[in-house]
């Protein structure tokens, strides 16, 4: 077996990923992704390339994926959008006038 490979053995053994190949493909894209813009930037030097890296770490089970539910909203988002809200019509009617004004109505 190849070094520089991930087989469907290791995604299906993989607790992180759930034995999905898509999470492992998103997992290792991710990671890739950090260590190229982490090199882009000079951060650090890389002796491999970024997806030889990522997949290096998933076999080893150093990668994971957190997921956020689709309800995970702060009371502080709640708050932001009620009172983007509340504010609505007062733009509405300033941006109307600054309109009639630009256009001399």
């Amino acid at each position: 077996m190849s070094d520089q490979r991930v087989y469907l053995d290791d995604i299906y053994a993989s607790k992180e990923c759930q034995g999905s190949v898509f999470r492992a493909v998103v997992m290792m894209a991710h990671e890739a992704r950090f260590l190229n813009n982490q090199a882009g930037q000079g951060y650090i030097q890389l002796n491999k390339k970024p997806t030889t890296i990522a997949m290096y770490k998933f076999k080893e089970g150093k990668l994971s994926m957190i997921e956020k539910a689709n309800n995970d909203v702060t009371d502080e988002a709640i708050a932001a959008a009620e009172a983007a809200d509340a504010a609505a019509p007062e733009n509405v009617a300033e941006n109307a006038a600054a309109a009639d004004a630009a256009f001399g109505v």
